[in-house]
């Protein structure tokens, strides 16, 4: 054992368990040592920082210059089996994946848990994100909950049932030759279109190449079907949808899925658009789990005085800040 692991596994062993956990991997030192991101100069240097000022390995490493915070919060991840992305990933555009101490992962988590604890999560759930317009962030919500559900141990399908318009960047990327209309126009088989992702028990299913029949490929029970097939394979099934509002796509999804989430966006979505997808959904057969509020920092055009839109109405929805 070098001089640098007998350090590191001294320090391991006064502070072990101290935050009440136990790691079920090794010990975070090793991790930096053994990929070479520190050297054993390096380890005695921290050794020295956290005997002087009484703090843990990741935090006097961080006081010291040696790590970053985000560095120190992935290995943390790792050492307890919580899958994150590296930084320079695709994953990277989506914080759940690769910060998860931040406030837009919390965020994610706590929609995540309001949709476990208002469905029997004992077997498979399909559940659509759906919003009013368009430009509410709905996709990103969805691709966030999808890495989120992965990240609690279940086996997750993201599926881009958007069969509208193309996405170019992202977990959800259109630009693939077979997808979910390649699926339900029967050309390809669900197992020959799933794409993985760098990122355990998630897997996607874009939209596919653009048909000239969406709605009509979207009916039963061609995507109840395809939803019964993965769910054989998967426990949580996540569907981007069209917008409610321009789209008859939307209802026939809600019909055929467990469940349904809006998603709407701080200073633009409309309460009175609000209401009008949660009749759509609900005439169409749909369960309406409730509406996530996307507090994104972006600021749509300015308005008109005259046209200004009506205060409060934030205050009625529940939901979660996220970002597009």
């Amino acid at each position: 054992m070098t001089p640098a692991k007998e350090l590191l596994s001294r320090l391991d062993a006064r502070t072990s368990g101290a935050d009440g956990l136990e790691p079920t991997a090794g010990r975070i030192g090793d991790h930096f040592l053994q990929s070479g991101r520190l050297s054993e100069a390096d380890i005695q240097r921290i050794a020295r920082k956290q005997e002087e000022s009484r703090l843990r390995f990741g935090d006097a490493a961080v006081a010291l210059g040696l790590l970053s915070i985000a560095e120190v919060e992935q290995a943390l991840a790792r050492q307890y089996h919580y899958p994150t992305a590296a930084l320079d990933a695709v994953l990277a555009g989506y914080p759940v994946a690769h910060a998860p101490h931040g406030p837009e992962a919390e965020a994610i988590r706590h929609l995540r848990t309001q949709i476990i604890l208002k469905l029997d999560m004992t077997q498979a759930r399909s559940i659509a994100l759906m919003s009013p317009v368009g430009g509410e962030g709905k996709a990103y919500v969805a691709a966030s909950l999808a890495l989120a559900f992965a990240q609690n141990g279940q086996r997750t399908l993201l599926v881009n049932a958007d069969l509208r318009q193309a996405r170019h960047s992202g977990l959800l990327d259109s630009q693939r030759p077979q997808g979910l209309s390649s699926v339900l126009s029967g050309r390809h088989s669900l197992s020959q279109s799933l794409i993985t992702p760098d990122f355990a028990r998630l897997r996607v299913l874009d939209a596919g190449p653009l048909p000239p029949n969406p709605t009509e490929l979207l009916l039963a029970p061609a995507l109840s079907n395809m939803l019964a097939q993965a769910a054989e394979h998967f426990d949580v099934l996540i569907l981007n949808t069209p917008p409610a509002l321009r789209y008859p796509d939307a209802q026939l999804i809600a019909r055929q899925v467990d469940a349904c989430v809006i998603v709407t966006r701080q200073h633009q979505t409309l309460i009175r658009d609000v209401r009008r997808s949660q009749h759509l959904i609900l005439s169409a057969g749909g369960r309406l789990l409730g509406t996530a509020l996307n507090a994104s920092p972006r600021k749509p055009p300015a308005e008109p005085a005259s046209k200004a839109r009506p205060a409060g109405w934030l205050r009625r929805l529940r939901g979660t800040p996220t970002r597009d």
